[in-house]
């Protein structure tokens, strides 16, 4: 088995990010370009990688001191169940660890996952707006 490597330092680039968002139903029609630009404006970022294949990652949008999202954890397929998405979640919560509140959001499969790493319902409602949307 090879070693996961997981970073914040090391850079993520679009294609290889493209390939684990192309596994999922919810980043799969993300445009390159759309894809650069959430890079380069993500102030913390983390990849796993085996060698150079990247096999995770997840990114958080946050000031730093009282609200983080925690946004696009993905796996690849390949590797799921083997505890890198885990691990992923460990670390970003390790480093937003002075951050008043973490939030994510997740389709109802995912609740009970995320609830074993220490996540709950808050009752908040989560409202959105799309600009795609018609009124």
């Amino acid at each position: 088995m090879t070693k996961t490597e997981y970073s914040f330092e090391r850079p993520v680039s679009v294609a290889p990010l493209q390939v684990l968002f192309r596994q999922t139903d919810w980043a799969d029609r993300r445009s390159d370009t759309d894809v650069a630009l959430m890079i380069r404006q993500t102030p913390v970022q983390i990849g796993a990688w085996q060698g150079d294949r990247l096999v995770g990652y997840a990114r958080v949008l946050t000031e730093g001191r009282f609200r983080a999202l925690i946004d696009d954890v993905v796996v690849d397929a390949a590797h799921r169940g083997a505890g890198i998405g885990s691990e992923i979640m460990r670390r970003l919560l390790a480093r937003l660890d002075g951050v008043e509140e973490v939030f994510l959001l997740t389709g109802d499969d995912k609740v009970d996952y995320y609830a074993r790493l220490g996540f709950h319902p808050s009752g908040a409602k989560c409202l959105r707006w799309r600009a795609d949307a018609s009124a």
